[in-house]
């Protein structure tokens, strides 16, 4: 055999499998990013963080609610399937800050959207 029956032989299935894997990755595109939400459910608010540190952890909220102590509550929402249910989710997560500034809980809330 010469070298150029052995590129062939070997080259052409690595070829062609570089090019599927490339065109299904094309197809597909590259994986969603977290949600804010779901960053917040794994922790990366915590109790004492400062409301800089909240928005460079979560990103910008929603919406942000005054309190009648002086204090804010950043809102944090999404949309996610639920496979127990077979039905869309919207997820709230709600993160309250004192008058200074600092975090003092952070909750969830999941309903069910009206058909």
């Amino acid at each position: 055999m010469k070298p150029i029956d052995y590129a062939v032989m070997f080259g052409g299935p690595i070829l062609f499998l570089l090019v599927a894997f490339l065109g299904v990755r094309s197809l597909v595109g590259p994986p969603a990013p977290v949600s804010a939400v779901q960053r917040l459910r794994d922790g990366v608010v915590k109790v004492g963080m400062t409301e800089s540190e909240v928005v460079r952890a979560a990103g910008p909220p929603k919406g942000i609610t005054e309190k009648p102590d002086g204090g804010t509550t950043l809102r944090y929402q999404r949309s996610a399937w639920d496979a127990q249910r077979s039905t869309f989710l919207e997820e709230d997560a709600y993160v309250d800050l004192s008058p200074d500034g600092v975090v003092t809980a952070v909750a969830f809330d999941a309903r069910v959207p009206p058909r």
